[in-house]
């Protein structure tokens, strides 16, 4: 069986088993459409670090999966013991919005089986996993001028109206009811993606 038919045949798995809390955040999200969290953003960075000839390849391979052109990471501070040079790139990262993301995430979250650590989650909600081998992903094929490489995921979780604070004229602060915590981060993952928390 090939690896894509294996993801499909995954997507349709029974959906995860919910508690008592879990669904009563879903219960006020279907009353209070604005109070449902939502993704504003994925970031897949490749933390070579060093430049050369391998951050031109994680470079390129970061391209392959995000059909994104990819952004270089620089060093803040020299370190001698790892040869780094300050401002010298060492990373190049990219961040996938909307529709990109959401199938972007799919299939990372395929790579890890579908389950993460309850630790992976920030007290905001927020998630951030890795993954060792990019090989992992669906519909991915070995490139030997690459080779094997790694990359971290992170996914910053949002409500609506979030963007008053990053609004330039009068931008103004998030009232704590208003922001999304652990649980419900862990929620929203599990009834959206189906993701397995442990």
């Amino acid at each position: 069986m090939s690896r894509k038919s294996r993801f499909v045949e995954d997507e349709e798995r029974k959906p995860i088993a919910l508690t008592e809390a879990e669904q009563a955040f879903i219960k006020d999200w279907e009353k209070h459409p604005m109070r449902k969290p939502r993704i504003l953003k994925v970031s897949v960075n490749f933390a070579v670090g060093a430049s050369g000839p391998q951050l031109e390849k994680a470079r390129e391979l970061c391209e392959r999966l995000t059909n994104q052109v990819p952004t270089e990471g620089k060093a803040k501070e020299s370190v001698r013991g790892f040869n780094i040079r300050k401002h010298e790139p060492i990373a190049v990262f990219t961040t996938l919005r909307g529709e990109k993301a959401a199938e972007f995430l799919k299939k990372a979250f395929w790579a890890v089986h579908d389950s993460v650590s309850g630790k992976n989650f920030d007290s905001f909600g927020n998630l951030a996993f890795g993954i060792d081998e990019h090989l992992k992903l669906p519909d991915i094929k070995y490139d030997p001028k690459i080779g094997v490489m790694g990359f971290d995921t992170t996914v910053v979780l949002e409500r609506p109206g979030f963007h008053n604070k990053r609004r330039r004229l009068r931008p103004s602060k998030i009232p704590t009811r208003h922001k999304i915590s652990k649980e419900e981060g862990i929620t929203f993952f599990k009834h959206e993606f189906n993701l397995g928390v442990e």
